[in-house]
């Protein structure tokens, strides 16, 4: 007889359910606030309503049986047991709603009993905390296991209205995946691509040829860019060599992604680089300009996504110097990308379809056309290439080997970058969260192995709101690195003088 009171739990699951470290907790935190204080009772009742009645995963927890883990139905759920309340004791200013959202992120939640919470807040007064106007937060903290990051952003504006009752539409953006069609047809259409390519190939390497002189130079000039160390040189002369293919050429964008993967060394040491610890802290920025980022990627012929990955290479590289680092070309984050398409509501099972991308972020580059030139390049080679399928399909190896070796895997993959980076476009418009206005809203992937940043990029309602998680030890002052990558839009042709970033 077959039972209904649990679903196995597939293996893309698995891999992050058990990943959790006292130093690295595999949790997703989201954070929504709000201007006024809601009816806590009616977001009580919608979460319950649109939330455990619509996703019985939140009802359950991870048991094995034999050598297969499933997701049973917890005997004795109680949705208060998920849900705490708290007020800022003090000015409800936005660092001390930080230090507390610092303090409860790095909790471990009890594995006997479903692997989620809400907190609510009250007594949040914003940036400054003298606003007479008393506003809340509400802190959503799930196990990636449960679900991955977009649609757990998903699933709370799922928890939303619009004021015209319409369902929000749909956020994050999906790359190509094997779920699209299938491993199958993926291979298929990558060998049409391999056959295209190599004329491709071949006629800028011809091109090349011709300006070998200007080639030769820039490979050297990139090998010996700041921060290069001898054992990192490999992999930037593989980077130049195929720089000279077409940045949509699917076959010397894999190669040179896959090469990365193997042969990049560890993070450059800076500042923030060190072991682990299991206390994290986090702060952010809001009320960026949404318009005024559209009319940077106007002037300089860009993309927003590009114009915010520029501002964040400015920020760090300023964050850097002020910590008195030496320079360096760039630093490497990890990127999630969504596997499956991205629907207004996701699965009832909910889970994860993601995959991890290495991208590499340049540093030290003054010039803002030359910047946006170089984030988009990488942005596109990153489109153009098979490494989420690459990716995922080391995912699922890792997901499958025994905990040693997987944790082994996962450090040396990790450590060759200095943090995960999110970028998710949200509602353009106001929802509001039973009967209450949304003021804004942000989250936060897990870190694993070595790594000191979390960033997370949103946009809802016009604005856009940087919010960063880092090791408490390695980077104790995230709000100043908050502050200061809000800070570098004013750099750009195009963005207003008289809007500036402001506290939540």
């Amino acid at each position: 007889m077959v039972r209904t009171d649990r679903v196995k739990i597939p293996l893309r699951d698995q891999l992050w359910l058990h990943m959790d470290r006292p130093d690295n907790l595999m949790y997703i935190n989201s954070l929504v606030w709000f201007d006024e204080v809601p009816d806590w009772d009616r977001v009580i009742e919608t979460i319950a309503r649109r939330m455990i009645e619509q996703y019985p995963v939140f009802t359950r927890v991870p048991v094995r049986e034999g050598r297969t883990w499933y997701w049973q139905d917890h005997p004795d759920f109680d949705l208060a047991d998920h849900i705490t309340y708290h007020r800022l004791p003090g000015t409800g200013d936005r660092a001390e709603a930080e230090a507390h959202i610092s303090e409860r992120i790095s909790v471990p939640m009890p594995r006997d009993r479903p692997l989620w919470e809400v907190e609510f807040i009250e007594g949040y007064r914003g940036h400054d905390g003298d606003d007479g106007t008393e506003g809340a937060l509400l802190l959503f903290r799930v196990q990636h296991g449960v679900v991955d990051g977009v649609r757990l952003t998903q699933l709370i504006l799922s928890l939303c209205d619009h004021d015209d009752d319409s369902v929000p539409e749909p956020v994050g953006r999906a790359g190509l995946a094997p779920e699209e069609g299938g491993l199958i047809s993926t291979l298929g259409h990558a060998g049409l691509e391999v056959a295209r390519d190599s004329f491709g190939i071949a006629k800028d390497a011809a091109r090349a040829t011709i300006t070998w002189p200007w080639t030769l130079a820039k490979v050297a000039g990139d090998v010996v860019a700041p921060g290069r160390q001898f054992r990192r040189v490999p992999t930037r002369a593989v980077e130049s060599l195929t720089g000279v293919v077409s940045p949509t050429n699917h076959s010397a964008n894999t190669f040179r992604s896959v090469f990365r993967l193997i042969m990049e060394p560890r993070a450059p040491e800076l500042s923030w680089s060190g072991r682990a610890h299991a206390q994290k802290k986090v702060s952010w920025v809001s009320g960026l300009d949404l318009e005024g980022v559209k009319r940077i990627a106007r002037a300089h012929e860009s993309t927003v996504t590009a114009v915010i990955l520029a501002a964040v290479s400015m920020g760090l590289t300023e964050y850097l110097r002020r910590h008195g680092d030496e320079p360096v070309a760039d630093i490497s984050l990890m990127v999630p990308i969504s596997l499956a398409p991205i629907e207004v509501e996701p699965s009832s099972e909910l889970g994860n379809h993601v995959t991890l991308i290495i991208m590499r972020l340049p540093l030290g580059v003054a010039d803002p056309d030359r910047l946006l030139g170089q984030v988009t390049e990488t942005m596109t080679r990153v489109r153009y290439s098979y490494e989420p399928h690459v990716t995922f399909t080391t995912m699922m190896g890792v997901a499958a080997a025994p905990r040693p070796v997987a944790t082994a895997i996962i450090d040396f993959f990790a450590n060759k970058t200095v943090g995960q980076l999110t970028s998710v476009p949200g509602p353009r418009t106001t929802v509001s969260l039973a009967g209450t206005p949304v003021a804004g809203m942000l989250g936060w992937v897990p870190m694993s192995g070595n790594q000191a940043l979390g960033i997370c990029i949103f946009s809802y309602d016009g604005q856009v709101s940087l919010g960063f998680a880092t090791d408490a030890q390695l980077v104790p002052d995230p709000a100043q690195m908050a502050v200061i990558v809000g800070e570098q839009f004013a750099n750009f042709a195009g963005w207003s003088e008289d809007v500036a970033p402001d506290g939540a």
